[in-house]
């Protein structure tokens, strides 16, 4: 094998494991399983110094890519070119590329971390008792520069806060303990947070809640399974025909979800709720790590060369590099090729720019990981600044 061959299979391996870290056995606690936002960790590690000294992941970065619930409608698709040799290689600072869309924040003494846009001008902020113990939540305008405490979050221990939507005027979200799950909201202007009441027992975490209407929806992350109960609290109903499906984009449910323990396609088959419309995406004999968004699917071919395509097969090209989570609203990914700078990429006009992060003394990165299921939130630490990448800004300039 040689040692480029190496190279690509230790970058696959790696980033496979990593999207399948959160597929933990049947037993362990439901809380864990529950924690929707899928924290995903990842230091990256040169790939020439990982083929000479062989595979070590090291648990040390921070997730980056999280769900935000004002989700653009889907875009039409017409695939723009490949980034030029240029634009791949020399990216322009991802501030200069999208200037409307990029935000640095100062970081706070106790650090502040991003969850979701609330609205257009809004992000959600939250403050940890602990290691992904949320336990303070703040408004941050991004016009004004003010930070708002909207409230307080208590939780017991092992106990954590996860599945952040907004809507209807209110911040919701899940907790899970022991076998039961509890939805909550608090508004989005202040105050308490309270249960939102339901007629049944919630017995399985969500892995994602979206606010439709005046409904609140969310998908059993196990089972799978879409559910909606009032805003206000009432009856848990099932959703008409998506008995096995998950939330990828609402009104779009699909099947198998995010998470696929054999590897079949991630949302492979699709329906829509509102109006009824299925969509099958194709995949061809041989294709792998097969990741589907409402419109685009990428992976790689039987030749193991990485692939991007929409749903029903047609305008294929071949990446870059594979985009092993998915695309961020069926058209953004990083990459980060070895002697290359980290870059968020725009396939639908090639467009791409620099995050400005680099490898630390031990070549060591963080790495920018946004996904098929995370909307239009990006965020990371950089030179003690938060940065925010507003997707659906990119999409509407």
């Amino acid at each position: 094998m040689s040692s480029k061959d190496l190279e690509n299979d230790l970058t696959r391996v790696l980033g496979r494991a990593a999207e399948s870290a959160p597929q933990a056995p049947s037993d362990l606690p439901t809380q864990v399983m529950g924690r929707s936002r899928r924290r995903r960790t990842h230091t990256l590690t040169a790939v020439t110094a990982l083929a000479a000294a062989g595979v070590v992941v090291v648990a040390g970065g921070v997730t980056l890519s999280v769900r935000g619930p004002q989700e653009p409608p889907p875009v039409a698709v017409n695939p723009g070119p490949t980034p030029t040799a240029e634009q791949a290689t020399n990216p322009g600072p991802v501030e200069k590329v999208w200037p409307d869309a990029v935000w640095k924040i100062p970081q706070q003494t106790r650090k502040l971390r991003p969850v979701i846009f609330i609205d257009d001008h809004t992000l959600l902020l939250e403050t940890w008792a602990s290691h992904e113990k949320a336990d303070a939540l703040y408004a941050y305008e991004l016009e004004t520069g003010r930070t708002r405490k909207i409230t307080d979050i208590r939780t017991p221990k092992g106990v954590y806060a996860s599945a952040f939507t907004a809507g209807a005027g209110r911040i919701f979200w899940q907790t899970i303990e022991n076998t039961r799950t509890r939805l909550w909201s608090v508004p989005i202007s202040g105050g308490k947070p309270a249960v939102v009441p339901t007629d049944t027992p919630i017995r399985q975490g969500a892995d994602k809640l979206v606010v439709a209407g005046d409904r609140l929806a969310f998908s059993a992350f196990r089972t799978g399974g879409v559910f909606t109960v009032p805003v206000e609290g009432g009856a848990v109903t099932p959703v008409e025909n998506a008995g096995r499906h998950h939330i990828l984009s609402w009104p779009w449910v699909g099947t198998p979800g995010e998470y696929t323990p054999n590897q079949e396609p991630s949302f492979e088959e699709l329906y829509n709720v509102e109006t009824g419309e299925l969509s099958k995406a194709l995949v061809r004999p041989g294709d792998r790590y097969v990741r589907c968004g409402v419109t685009t699917c990428v992976g790689q071919n039987a030749a193991g060369k990485p692939f991007f395509r929409l749903r029903d097969g047609s305008q294929e090209r071949e990446l870059e590099e594979s985009a092993m989570h998915g695309l961020s609203q069926d058209r953004f990914m990083t990459v980060h090729p070895p002697g290359r700078d980290q870059a968020l990429v725009d396939l639908m006009t090639g467009k791409s720019g620099d995050l400005g992060l680099r490898p630390d003394a031990k070549g060591r990165m963080t790495s920018v990981q946004p996904g098929l299921t995370n909307d239009r939130l990006v965020w990371y630490e950089l030179k003690g600044k938060l940065v925010i990448i507003d997707l659906a800004r990119i999409i509407s300039s």
